[in-house]
Formats: C-alpha cells, structure tokens, sequence
C-alpha cells in the first residue's frame, strides 16, 4: 500500500498540471496539506509522547527543506516534461551513489552482490534513458540530480530518525518539506514561477497527491515496518517503479515499449535480488 501510495503520485500530479497548476504551485499545496494531517494524527496517535528537543525539532526541519524539498521538486519538475514511467526508473540510480558515498567516506567497500546488483541496475537505466526524446535531457539531468541529493538526504534522514520515532520524525521533516517550498514561493530564484490551484479540478488533485500520495504511503510504511522488518520492507518497496509504470500507462495513456520494459525488469530485479541476497547473508552469518 505504501508504494502503492507513492506510485499513484506522479499520475496525479501531472493531472494536476493539465488543471493549470505548475509543479512549484502542486508542491507547496501538497507538502502543505500532508504536514497539517501528519501532525494532527501525531498529536492524536501519539498525544502522551512529549516534543523533541528544539534542537531536533530544527534538524528535522533543515532535512525537510534541504532534503525533501530539492529532492522533490527537481523531481516534480522534470515529469512536466517526461513520462513517469521513464522518470522512476532513472530515478532509482540512488542506490549506486549510496554505495559510492559509503565507500568513499565510510570506507566500507561494497560486497560482491552489491556490485552485481548495481551493475544491472545501471543497465536498466541505461536502456531506459534511451527511450527519452533528445529533447527531454534537461529532465533527465533533473531525475539524476533529484536521485543523487536523495542518495544524500537517505543517509542524513537514517542519522536523524535513530532519535526519534518514526512518526514524530516524519511529521517533522515534511513540515520542513513545506516550510521549503513556501520559501522558494517567496522568493522566486532562477526565474521559477508559481502557479496555485484556482478550480476545483487542481484542488481535487493535490488534496488527493497529499493524502493517497504522501500522507497514506507514509503511515502505512511506517505500520509495514513494525510488522515485517527494514528487509522485507525494502523487498515489497521495489514494486514502485513497476507500479508508476502501470499508472502512467493506464491514467496518462503512457506508451509501453519493449525496451522500457526490460530497462525496468533490469532496475528492479536487481533491486530485489540484492535485497534477498543480503537478508541471506546475514541470516547465514547469525547462524554461524
């Protein structure tokens, strides 16, 4: 349900964009509206739990803007001219930079079945970058650069949610997320315009993007996690890209290529194939 969630988001999105809402317009709204549900349902769910520190509270914050807004912006802003289905599949090039950046600061070098796993993953994206029209490369520099600052925002987010719960941190960082964008309203850099929902059509949209496609697949992450673990958890997720792939076809009329086909078959059986590789690896090493 939660990738469920996150898949049907671009789909609605870019509805929204034909009701003459601009990417920065659907952003604001959507962040906005997903943070007043978050913490209301924190403060309900969770009533007794007191308030991070200030200190936190600001972390929180920063990640929010720093991290969610540029990450998903960039994002947002390429599928006005790309397909989602395309934009997805290229965005999971992440995990490689996790990798890279690991290795690199952390010194810890990748096992063997990360290497494969990633050697495939590229491939994949590779074939998929190709069905992109020459047209469309400055959305492709903005799918890589949103999936190479999440690399970054994956592994500041994993530092900061070890002190606090998870709802509490996710309800924070996306009022970050929303205090991000109305900061980049404000102030307009680049040249960038701002177009808000002003039928009801638009409305229906983003309310629907802040629910179903970020309020929802949140809770349901974080209910999936108690319940099956960060492994499996990470298994069931790499369904997404097949899912956004499946909603752009059937909601935007997206075409289905052999080539996108086997560019995902390559991206997400390499994502699930490291994943079970690793839980065995581990298993094996508990056991001994």
């Amino acid at each position: 349900m939660s990738s469920l969630g996150f898949s049907i988001g671009p789909t609605l999105a870019k509805n929204a964009y034909d009701a003459g809402v601009n990417a920065l317009g659907v952003m604001t709204v959507r962040f906005t509206i997903a943070s007043a549900i978050m913490f209301v349902a924190r403060q309900i769910s969770m009533r007794k739990e007191p308030f991070p520190s200030l200190r936190l509270i600001l972390e929180m914050f920063l990640i929010g803007t720093l991290g969610i807004t540029t990450v998903s912006f960039t994002y947002f802003l390429a599928i006005e001219t790309i397909d989602t289905g395309l934009a997805i599949v290229m965005w999971y090039f992440f995990p490689v930079i996790v990798v890279l950046i690991t290795w690199i600061v952390y010194k810890k070098r990748p096992s063997r079945n990360i290497v494969i796993s990633l050697f495939f993953s590229l491939t994949g994206i590779i074939i998929t970058t190709g069905q992109v029209k020459g047209g469309s490369n400055s959305a492709i520099a903005l799918v890589m650069v949103s999936s190479f600052l999440f690399a970054f925002y994956l592994l500041a987010v994993n530092r900061t949610l070890a002190k606090v719960n998870l709802l509490t941190g996710v309800t924070f960082i996306n009022i970050g997320a929303a205090i991000g964008y109305w900061l980049i309203c404000a102030t307009l850099p680049f040249g960038l315009t701002v177009e808000f929902p002003t039928n009801q059509s638009s409305w229906l949209y983003i309310s629907a993007f802040a629910l179903f496609g970020t309020v929802a697949p949140f809770m349901f992450s974080y209910a999936g996690l108690k319940r099956v673990g960060p492994s499996m958890l990470s298994v069931i997720t790499t369904i997404e890209p097949v899912l956004a792939i499946a909603m752009g076809v059937i909601f935007l009329n997206e075409a289905v290529t052999l080539a996108r086909i086997i560019g995902a078959i390559f991206v997400v059986g390499a994502l699930i194939a490291l994943s079970v590789l690793e839980s065995r690896d581990e298993s094996t090493a508990v056991n001994r």
